[in-house]
């Protein structure tokens, strides 16, 4: 492709001028004029994207910079070989023609570039037909990939591209560009001798303009030669200014990925340290302790970068549950909206008046709190975000603002409530805890060891959890893999009425100091009773175990779910499922077990394991599995909108199975419930956990 800069006149062996019909003695100088001048509207629109990033908050506590070669090998991986992007063909596909092709052609501009002011002529040759050959390329490989993002945006339009922000500037943009390159490139071969067959598409448009005369195919190239040069400085300066920011920034949402766990939020603070600052009579500032966003400077400054990042692709939009039962939630319009708020202050950055503070735009006018609140915390769309931003963070953290204005649902409020007074969200009596254990006794005269009552030695700690203690469907659970861990000869023993929540729902809903008080609580118990390993039947007790109290002080204990032991006392043959259970199943990843921890395996080899059992695959699974509607907290309360946990119920209906299975006691409450709104006729399978199914074959 033709390209706008430099080179001397002579011609050696294969070459071409790089100035050819481009001789007025003031063109270099105008031109280069125009790039300076095009190069500072960038440097200064870059220059405020960073006053709106860095006006961000810098967590303590949140080393960002740290590890810097594994940073780089992640933009390497994420941003020059696609691992997100391809992983959905048709735009994969044309993001990497639009890549390729725009870092082939910045690379040839820069070698003409550097020729035009190189005492050593090396454009030349094989060389300069390599180079020639490299750029077609690039330009048919760009010039295809944007054809195919303008036809799915504009022609065969998609739920999660909704044509906003002038989404037009970028493919009229490049399109331009790439077009009015092979004009020129073939107005000049036409206009010359040389036989440029290696630049196969100049070439061929040399062939469609030989009808032309010498004078005007001067004149044409000369024009479309100067509107290449304008649009390549309209395209410099437009960078900060449109979607093509996301050059810059997208690497940079990569570079400082979180290093934290998937399951791990961010701490806003450690209410420890206050409490080591009172015993010690020290003063304490309390603004260290705030935790939450009431206003604009509340954003983490990695969230305003991740606005920044954000190119609207709708990757996210598309998978989120709250978006696919018209919940206000989505996450690609949050991040665009906290955008567009980035940009109200940028004249603040300049303009610190009390005028322009006064007239400066609230938080909340741009985000409805139910946006919010519609969020499950299923992780889905930071799975599916091919340059990492992190909405899940930025949910949360929004939420422990509205949570401390007031702003939270009210059943949530009560729910919280229950958790602080009773230790449960249901807020039913601590001492009842025990009494799914009589029930085992009565049905299976089994006696569990309470750690309260026995100094006998255990290896494990059941942790039940509340609805493991409380629910009745989850009672089934809880006497299931105790009559399985008791028949594997597991050593093991409960916490019964002294069991707390783990705090999960505290921290999700918001509520910060409230999960640190539980998380205190709970690792001075472990502690004083000598807990080294835990297993649960809750995905989300399992991941803030594993993942989140491990920062508060949880150490060398091992965390497993209730299916990895099972599975694992399986493939010892401790456990042995020897009863036939002719049924068909579909499983549910839970999202706190699968999507934001990888146990993926283990429920299916226990299933698989059972005679008689066909395990269905269905299209929403493993890491792509549809939340059930209970995360986040939301179990306790709905925001408008159709049911998440209906439309899980018909994904995992899809084959007519005789039983859903499930891993997760929410999990097990949402769907069950989901089946009771079905319509009349549908087919109704039995919603059983993979444990009580797996005790049917054992014993």
């Amino acid at each position: 492709m033709e390209s706008a800069l430099i080179v001397p006149n002579a011609v050696i062996l294969e070459t071409r001028q790089l100035w050819w019909n481009i001789d007025a003695p003031f063109a270099k100088i105008l031109f280069y004029f125009l790039i300076l001048v095009s190069t500072g509207i960038l440097i200064h629109g870059v220059y405020k994207k960073i006053l709106i990033i860095t006006a961000g908050k810098f967590p303590k506590g949140e080393n960002r910079f740290s590890d810097v070669w594994n940073r780089l090998v992640y933009v390497f991986t994420y941003a020059f070989l696609h691992k997100k992007t391809s992983q959905k063909k048709t735009p994969g596909l044309a993001h990497a023609g639009v890549f390729i092709g725009f870092m082939t052609l910045w690379i040839v501009t820069n070698i003409v570039g550097f020729q035009d002011h190189s005492p050593i002529y090396f454009f030349q040759g094989s060389f300069y037909k390599l180079v020639s050959f490299a750029a077609e390329l690039g330009g048919l490989f760009l010039f295809l990939g944007i054809t195919i993002f303008a036809l799915r945006r504009y022609l065969f339009t998609s739920k999660k591209l909704d044509n906003t922000q002038r989404d037009w500037i970028q493919p009229v943009f490049l399109l331009s560009l790439v077009v009015t390159g092979f004009m020129v490139e073939g107005l000049r071969i036409a206009a010359t001798p040389a036989d440029e067959s290696y630049a196969f598409i100049g070439n061929a448009l040399a062939q469609v303009f030989q009808f032309m005369t010498d004078a005007d195919l001067r004149g044409a190239h000369v024009t479309l030669w100067w509107t290449h040069a304008l649009l390549t400085c309209a395209f410099i300066a437009l960078i900060p200014y449109s979607k093509f920011i996301h050059i810059f920034m997208a690497p940079l949402s990569m570079f400082f990925h979180s290093k934290r766990a998937r399951g791990q939020l961010y701490t806003p603070f450690r209410l420890s340290d206050m409490l080591e600052a009172e015993e010690k009579g020290l003063e304490i500032n309390e603004e260290d302790f705030n935790a939450g966003v009431f206003e604009y400077k509340d954003f983490s400054w990695k969230t305003l970068l991740d606005s920044e990042a954000c190119t609207a692709c709708g990757r996210c939009h598309v998978v989120c549950p709250a978006q696919n039962t018209d919940k206000p939630l989505s996450p690609k319009h949050l991040f665009l909206d906290i955008k567009k708020l980035s940009q109200s202050h940028v004249s603040g950055f300049s303009n610190k008046s009390a005028e322009h503070e006064e007239h400066s735009p609230s938080l909340y006018e741009f985000i409805n709190p139910d946006v919010l609140w519609s969020c499950t915390s299923c992780n889905a769309c930071v799975e599916e975000c091919p340059v990492l931003i992190e909405h899940v963070d930025t949910i949360i953290d929004m939420r422990r603002g509205l949570l401390a204005m007031n702003q939270a649902p009210a059943n949530l409020q009560s729910t919280l409530k229950n958790v602080r007074t009773k230790s449960n969200p249901w807020g039913l009596a601590p001492s009842d805890r025990e009494k799914w254990v009589d029930t085992l006794k009565s049905e299976y005269d089994m006696d569990l060891k309470v750690l309260s009552r026995t100094e006998a030695e255990f290896e494990y700690l059941y942790w039940v959890g509340s609805p493991g203690s409380y629910d009745t469907r989850n009672i089934e659970v809880s006497k299931a893999n105790a009559r399985l861990f008791e028949a594997a000869g597991l050593s093991f023993a409960i916490l019964g009425n002294e069991e707390k929540s783990s705090g999960d729902i505290a921290r999700r809903a918001g509520d910060e100091a409230m999960f640190q008080e539980i998380v205190m609580e709970n690792i001075e118990i472990f502690k004083a009773f000598g807990v080294k390993k835990i297993i649960t039947q809750c995905p989300h007790v399992y991941n803030t175990f594993k993942n989140e109290y491990t920062e508060f002080g949880l150490e060398d204990v091992e965390i497993y779910h209730h299916t990895e032991i099972l599975a694992k006392l399986i493939q010892e043959s401790r456990l042995i499922p020897k009863n036939s259970v002719d049924i068909s199943v579909t499983y549910h990843d839970p999202c706190y077990l699968g999507r934001y921890n990888r146990v993926f395996n283990p429920p299916r080899f226990i299933l698989e394991s059972i005679p008689g059992l066909q395990l269905k695959s269905i299209v929403n699974e493993r890491e792509k599995s549809t939340c059930c509607g209970g995360g986040g907290a939301q179990i306790w309360y709905e925001m408008p909108g159709s049911h998440i946990n209906v439309m899980r119920f018909e994904e995992l209906n899809e084959h007519k199975p005789d039983k859903v299975s499930v891993a997760c006691p929410y999990c097990s409450i949402m769907v069950d419930s989901a089946t009771k709104t079905a319509f009349p006729g549908t087919h109704i399978p039995e919603i059983e956990d993979v444990a009580v199914t797996l005790a049917a074959s054992v014993f």
